[in-house]
């Protein structure tokens, strides 16, 4: 590596240093920082100090600085270390982002770090006890080294691009789709720019790829902040919008698609009894009541926040029969999840349906004769009308 292209070759490790710097200081000083955001600060971390790394590293390939035995292995070690963590956090990102249960345990939070943990460690025994397995005489790193190093990383790569890519697919993720498909493009876009990288070394393009990734990461979270419901994190009215004129398929073979309206019963006594908080709560229990009835092994169902305590579903049934069915299973889920939840108080819903024909212009009337039978099977649950809201 000649003087001058080691000079450009930090000169662009440093300027993605300084870009994930600034993200980094927006997020630590922005008001409202959530779990997603503390760790997306890790990944944006674990890349400056990976990149400072790197930096080191082509300075004593390039000979601007000592060449010692001892600080190649030290770099070597930091490498395999940073970016085994800095995978690992992404490979947490991903899971947190789009909310996966086993995610919510700690326990499973370190048996999933546990693989970083190791090839941190088995790197350090190599370096210590047995360096020439891992660096030659003339300093280059051996097979061993690269799988070491590739291991852990490709591992969380491999499961995150899966995942997602399949999380994807599933109408209830509609609103968030976007940051599904960014899980699995973004390790493959960096794992690219990497290979790239290590075929033609005269080219920094894995900072590059990491750093265009990870503001394109930034852009779309701020994206699904203006399309997903904040309080249920179900598809908002102006998603339902872009799903009904943009995704909405027609319905197969003797398909039908049906329009349903949920309305929860008696909400507004749940608010004045128990306060607002709790309101929310229990529109939260609805949201995933809802999604619990929905997920079932035939279809994946389109289902967003109308408004307040109301929640819209779209979905292809084959008959009236069956969107009956899923009318009771629907209000089973509501009911059982917040019993199981152990509130103080039950949590139903009325439900009314309506087949709808695919075509926008139909949708407003299909919406409206759904709420009307929303309406009347809530007078037939409530006599009392005044007394739910």
């Amino acid at each position: 590596m000649s003087t001058d292209y080691t000079f450009f070759y930090v000169e662009a490790n440093v300027v993605c240093m300084i870009i994930f710097s600034m993200l980094l200081f927006k997020n630590i000083h922005s008001v409202d920082r959530q779990e997603k955001q503390l760790i997306y600060d890790r990944v944006l971390l674990f890349s400056i100090l990976y990149f400072a790394c790197d930096c080191f590293w082509a300075m004593q390939l390039g000979g601007v600085i000592h060449n010692c035995r001892n600080v190649v292995l030290l770099v070597n070690f930091g490498n395999n270390a940073l970016m085994a963590f800095m995978t690992f956090y992404w490979f947490l990102y991903v899971e947190v982002s789009q909310k996966a249960k086993y995610m919510v345990v700690k326990r499973n939070r370190l048996y999933t770090k546990s693989l970083a943990i190791s090839s941190s460690i088995l790197m350090g025994f190599f370096c210590i006890f047995h360096s020439d397995m891992i660096l030659t005489e003339d300093g280059e790193v051996t097979l061993l080294y690269a799988g070491i190093f590739l291991a852990s990383p490709l591992i969380y790569i491999l499961i995150a691009v899966g995942k997602s890519f399949v999380r994807a697919t599933y109408p209830e993720n509609y609103a968030v789709r976007s940051q599904y498909i960014t899980g699995a493009v973004y390790p493959l876009v960096v794992s690219i720019s990497g290979v790239i990288q290590t075929l033609f070394i005269n080219a920094p393009l894995f900072c590059f790829g990491i750093t265009i990734m990870m503001i394109y990461v930034y852009i779309a979270s701020l994206e699904n902040i203006v399309s997903q419901d904040p309080l249920t994190s179900l598809n908002n009215r102006a998603q339902l919008k872009r799903y009904i004129s943009n995704d909405l398929r027609p319905a197969d073979g003797d398909e039908k698609i049906y329009i349903f309206m949920i309305d929860l019963n008696k909400f507004k006594s749940i608010n004045d009894t128990y306060g607002h908080i709790e309101g929310d709560k229990a529109i939260v229990k609805a949201a995933q009541g809802l999604k619990l009835a929905c997920t079932i092994e035939k279809h994946r169902h389109f289902i967003a926040r109308y408004g307040g305590d109301e929640f819209i579903i779209v979905a292809k049934l084959m008959d009236d029969s069956e969107a009956e069915y899923l009318k009771e299973r629907l209000k089973d889920s509501i009911y059982n999840h917040n019993k199981e939840s152990g509130a103080k108080y039950d949590l139903r819903a009325a439900i009314g349906y309506a087949e709808y024909s695919g075509k926008i212009s139909d949708f407003a009337a299909a919406t409206k004769k759904a709420d009307d039978a929303l309406y009347e099977d809530k007078h037939w649950v409530e006599p009392d009308l005044t007394s739910a809201v």
